[in-house]
């Protein structure tokens, strides 16, 4: 029996038991509730965390520096996460969603911040910075024509085949590419068949890529403004939350003829030391989120660079043991060892700086045209590291004090020796970092290093959901003849929609709840773009 044939579950006697306390069990948690009618007390979130928000969560303070986790870039939030939105209550004005609340702040901060932003990208020519805002997006004929086979090709076809396999370096030295690859975090070896799902959905709006809108606007990071109210919300409907409990196991029942998996009836928990084992009934759910793409990262400070281990690839991967566990159970649950074990394919460093004083931001006003918080991100093409950067606006953090600023970034070439430090950024403290970037800006070292702290984290893993891979190496949502069981987060497959964004973990657990519920309904399919639509986009300026 497959579950999307599933028959309509009894709200009153079904448990759900949901694995991972990201974002796609806060929505499958949500959706329960909502659309499948469960009681709040019939719904329980698994995590071996200490706390709800998976990769979206910030930390620290103004003394120590403050720590942002994005969780994944684009944020690009679309009809799911705004269907999520509307049914979780704010906790800031009574009788409003949180919908309603980002809406409100998004339009007082449109008119504060006036027009759109200026400054893409930032190149620094013999000392001095030249900016540009990426309006002219030259691919050359032949390029062009690589696109489109690009765009026009079936997936089958495409295959396990990198994005190198169809362009030359000249492709990758363009301003197209470098939007392209620092807002989808995309590099030359990873996936063509990504390239071209972010292609098909994002290429009509290229244009306005970093116009930073309503639903990427929170009054402030994403932990805050969204995990933490759904959280509170569910706590009030009576969810159990059950931290620090690892799933280390999933028992089924076999199909007689195939010996496949189809039925859970039991999820392995190890607890205080303790393992236990929950009893599902055949009317019971278990939602999983497979993967993490924050496993084994590694936290650095100010004066030292994040740990890392002194055997290549020899990361703690505590987050993807139960994948691995149900990949061994079937093929048909993917196979996760083609995204964790290329980790030179996939690191990225982060940085966040926390800023006392206002020189910094009154010197980027002046350099980019542009006020914190009207664009998404700000590149350095000619960076090594290909440095971006994120100013949002002010406050980032809640607990943030007057006069303190916080902003935020990324380097997709990690490995590579920095234009200004001497070293792979890997290998910097943040402080290195602070330097290689203030040095980008042209802005004096001598007057901000002391007034900032910056914070590095080294990610093994934060884009392997976009390496190559083979039809059946992403599990379907809903495996095949399984009846009680989902598989949700940015490695289960959604058919053509891209990876590694906010909106697509949200999209996959709505699916998951409506299948597994047997409800008559779907969410909203991926857009994409008609060849006709995108095709005068690719002509040369």
């Amino acid at each position: 029996m497959n579950a999307k044939s599933s028959p309509v579950r009894d709200s009153e006697s079904t448990q759900a038991w949901l694995v991972g306390s990201g974002i796609a069990s806060l929505t499958a948690a949500v959706h329960l509730i909502h659309d499948a009618g469960l009681p709040g007390c019939n719904i329980n979130i698994l995590s071996h965390h200490g706390e709800t928000g998976g990769g979206i969560r910030s930390s620290g303070d103004a003394n120590h520096g403050f720590v942002l986790h994005p969780g994944c870039l684009p944020y690009f939030n679309d009809e799911s996460v705004e269907n999520l939105l509307s049914l979780v209550p704010s906790a800031r004005v009574s009788g409003k969603s949180l919908l309603d609340a980002v809406g409100d702040f998004e339009l007082s901060e449109r008119f504060s911040l006036g027009m759109k932003a200026q400054t893409r990208f930032l190149r620094n020519k013999e000392g001095k910075c030249e900016r540009s805002g990426g309006a002219h997006l030259s691919i050359g004929p032949y390029n062009r024509l690589q696109l489109l086979k690009v765009l026009v090709e079936s997936e089958n076809l495409l295959g396990h085949n990198q994005i190198q396999h169809f362009f030359g370096n000249d492709f990758f030295a363009t301003d197209f590419w470098v939007l392209w690859s620092t807002t989808f975090s995309l590099r030359p070896s990873h996936s063509v068949i990504e390239f071209q799902r972010c292609l098909r959905k994002h290429l009509p709006n290229i244009h306005s890529l970093n116009d930073v809108r309503t639903l990427d606007r929170t009054r402030f990071n994403l932990y805050e403004s969204i995990i933490l109210p759904i959280s509170t919300y569910l706590r009030s409907k009576g969810v159990n939350f059950n931290f620090n409990a690892k799933v280390i196991d999933i028992r089924f029942d076999m199909d007689d003829n195939s010996s496949e998996p189809t039925t859970v009836t039991g999820i392995v928990i190890r607890q205080n030391e303790r393992e236990r084992i929950v009893i599902l009934n055949p009317n019971d759910v278990a939602i999983v989120t497979i993967g993490s793409p924050h496993s084994g990262h590694q936290v650095g400070s100010n004066l030292d660079p994040p740990l890392q281990p002194s055997v290549p690839n020899d990361f703690n991967y505590e987050d993807w043991s139960l994948w691995i566990h149900l990949a061994q159970k079937s093929t048909k649950f993917g196979v996760p060892l083609n995204f964790n074990s290329h980790p030179q394919e996939s690191t990225l460093v982060t940085f966040t700086v926390t800023l006392h004083g206002s020189e910094f931001m009154r010197l980027y006003r002046v350099l980019t045209h542009d006020v914190p918080g009207s664009g998404a991100l700000l590149s350095f093409p000619d960076s090594n590291w290909l440095l971006s950067i994120s100013i949002p606006h002010q406050p980032v953090c809640s607990t943030q004090p007057p006069n303190t600023h916080v902003i935020w970034g990324y380097g997709l070439r990690p490995e590579k020796i920095g234009n200004f430090v001497d070293k792979p950024m890997t290998k910097c403290a943040g402080r290195d970092i602070m330097i290689e970037l203030l040095s980008h800006l042209n802005f004096p070292i001598k007057n901000l290093l002391p007034k900032s702290i910056t914070i590095p984290c080294f990610f093994p893993l934060a884009t392997s959901a976009l390496l190559p891979r083979y039809p059946k190496n992403r599990p379907e949502v809903i495996p095949p003849e399984t009846t009680n069981i989902a598989l949700v987060g940015i490695f289960a497959e959604i058919p053509h929609d891209p990876t590694f964004n906010l909106e697509y973990s949200v999209r996959g657990a709505q699916t998951a709840v409506y299948q597994l519920m047997g409800l008559p309904k779907s969410p909203p399919k991926a857009k994409q773009s008609l060849l006709l639509d995108v095709f005068d986009l690719l002509v040369d300026s």
